[in-house]
């Protein structure tokens, strides 16, 4: 594949290979670099998933701001494909685990960018559903871009929805997404609270050891304490956290809005809550129901 041209980008390496297909960095005639993001065959074969890329590839593309990865172009050819920004980075995660460098003093600078970007999206009337680090990258200057919106939910998507809808990160899935009940916002800024929660403490509120126990415990159990895990973590700030994490929808913040003014106020603060104090506890990823 490296040297092939696919409708005018030439192939120069491959960056990822995922589930859905390969992510390729390319360059075009003007000599700038971009990332190709191409389906497998074998999901290319899929009707139902081929319609997801490309509603993925549409909605990313209106979906402009600069925490956002930006979408350039869908490409027609077989198997589908769209071209995205190059965004030299890591993916949340990972970071966290391999390169703290990153992370460490800068978690509400990061998570601040990741919630400003969220707000603007449900400003837009869509719902990303799949908020988790692995869903935002992360390169060495500390910015943020949140991808993945191949589960996201317009508007009228919701309105159509008549039938139980399960889908998601059971790590990161707030009840009424388990439930298979229709989502608003509030869905993402129970999966934020889940991510802000991990990258403080280095765990998840939840772990199971089958699938199904984890889910019952974020229907039905309340998250502990952050300062269970970091006794050191400000009482005011473990609130925050919690608020997010309430099984009732309204019991959550109304808003990432609310979220992202709440954050601003410990950008600059010290809160004592640092990867390396904590230990070597790698939580798993749950996989996609």
């Amino acid at each position: 594949m490296i040297g092939a041209s696919i409708k005018g980008y030439q192939v120069q390496a491959k960056v990822k290979e995922g589930s859905v297909g390969t992510v390729w960095r390319v360059i075009n005639s003007k000599q700038q670099i971009f990332a190709l993001k191409q389906m497998s065959a074998k999901n290319a074969a899929d009707s139902d998933k081929v319609k997801q890329f490309e509603k993925e590839a549409s909605l990313t593309q209106k979906l402009a701001h600069k925490s956002i990865i930006k979408v350039v172009e869908m490409l027609d050819c077989s198997p589908p494909a769209f071209v995205m920004e190059l965004f030299e980075s890591e993916n949340l995660k990972y970071a966290l685990w391999n390169t703290p460098e990153r992370i460490v003093k800068h978690e509400f600078r990061i998570l601040r960018q990741v919630a400003d970007a969220l707000s603007f999206v449900h400003g837009q009337g869509v719902v990303h559903k799949d908020i988790k680090p692995e869903n935002v990258l992360v390169n060495q200057k500390q910015e943020a871009r949140l991808i993945d919106f191949s589960l996201a939910q317009t508007k009228m998507d919701r309105m159509l929805q008549f039938s139980k809808r399960v889908e998601g990160t059971p790590l990161y899935m707030a009840p009424e997404q388990i439930r298979g009940e229709k989502v608003d916002p509030r869905a993402d800024v129970y999966s934020f609270g889940v991510m802000l929660y991990e990258i403080l403490t280095r765990r998840p509120p939840f772990l199971g050891t089958t699938q199904q126990a984890l889910l019952d415990k974020h229907l039905k159990e309340p998250a502990p304490s952050m300062r269970t895990w970091v006794p050191t973590l400000d009482v005011s700030l473990d609130a925050i956290v919690l608020k997010m994490l309430a099984k009732k929808k309204e019991d959550r913040w109304e808003s990432m809005t609310t979220v992202l003014y709440e954050l601003s106020k410990w950008e600059k603060k010290d809160t004592v809550v640092r990867v390396r104090q904590l230990g070597p506890i790698k939580p798993k990823d749950g996989p996609r129901t």
